[in-house]
């Protein structure tokens, strides 16, 4: 943007719904998912065989971010809706590009409760020890799990 007196008088000039129009129609915009690492007590982690995912159906448990609602609350809504599992979230760990236009905040998560039961989503989920795979498990977040799961997150009785 060149920023001259005028450029600069004009934008305080706007009123805001201007300059939001204006922000809107020219910066990127974004299809926001949000999974999550999610460790149970023995340090295992959390993947789901996910049934309307395109590819390998095995992967982290999320889904994608509602208008105003923050991503962190997303993975725990997620998580409830697919699986009836309640986790908490514990920390922000990456944002993954997933194609124009996608990005996907990653979180680390700790179950807190509940007993699985199957959705029409989600028609299976396992704990996986590290570096132990289901046939059929995403590339990305096998090396998320990898990454991010370590023996010093588990979560103490």
């Amino acid at each position: 943007m060149i920023h001259t007196p005028l450029v600069s008088w004009c934008w305080r000039a706007l009123p805001g719904w201007g300059k939001r129009l204006i922000l809107w129609l020219s910066n990127a915009h974004f299809v926001v998912g949000a999974v999550a690492v999610v460790h149970d007590r023995n340090g295992r982690v959390l993947v789901a065989r996910h049934t309307y995912r395109a590819g390998p159906p095995w992967g982290l448990p999320g889904g994608w971010v509602r208008r105003g609602e923050d991503p962190a609350e997303t993975v725990v809504r997620e998580v409830r809706e697919e699986t009836a599992l309640e986790v908490e979230v514990t920390a922000p760990l990456t944002v993954q590009v997933s194609g124009p236009g996608h990005l996907t905040l990653i979180y680390r998560a700790r179950l807190i409760g509940g007993t699985f039961r199957p959705s029409g989503e989600v028609p299976e989920v396992r704990f996986l020890e590290r570096g132990t795979w289901p046939a059929g498990m995403r590339a990305d977040h096998r090396a998320l799990i990898e990454t991010y799961a370590s023996e010093d997150q588990r979560v103490a009785d």
